[in-house]
């Protein structure tokens, strides 16, 4: 018989319930962002490129993870309810990566050197490598102990 890696207090409806908060930062923090570019595009007459950066992508990730393994799998009989924590974690994980790699996005992480204006920049890539290469150490870490 499998025991479980989280305590047998925690129930789905505990998930659930933080799911739902985390999720509405999540997408808060998304709808900003959108915003930010809109508004500053139009400050500039139209004439800025609009982007999702990599970072914002992650935040993406995040968001469609815990939708789906929080809530939908679940209920649907798609995933069994001992892999909920799994999932909550990896959202929480690229959530949290998608904070860092903003900054890094903004090269943030060097005060001695201007923004790069890039897609990519350098930082963001880091940042997001750091973060993906976390989640699949933590997914090898809970799917194999």
């Amino acid at each position: 018989m499998e025991t479980s890696k989280f305590p047998d207090t925690l129930k789905l409806t505990d998930f659930w319930t933080a799911a739902s908060v985390i999720l509405g930062f999540q997408v808060t923090t998304f709808l900003w962002r959108v915003a930010n570019e809109v508004t500053r595009n139009r400050e500039n007459k139209n004439r800025d490129l609009i982007w999702l950066p990599a970072a914002d992508m992650l935040n993406l990730l995040a968001m469609c993870i815990l939708v789906l393994g929080v809530f939908i799998a679940p209920m649907l009989g798609w995933m069994a309810v001992q892999d909920v924590p799994v999932a909550f974690g990896l959202a929480l994980l690229l959530f949290v990566g998608h904070c860092f790699a903003i900054a890094g996005h903004y090269d943030m992480y060097n005060r001695h050197t201007y923004r790069s204006m890039r897609y990519f920049p350098f930082q963001e890539k880091i940042v997001v490598g750091i973060f993906l290469l976390a989640s699949i150490l933590y997914l090898s870490w809970m799917v194999l102990s």
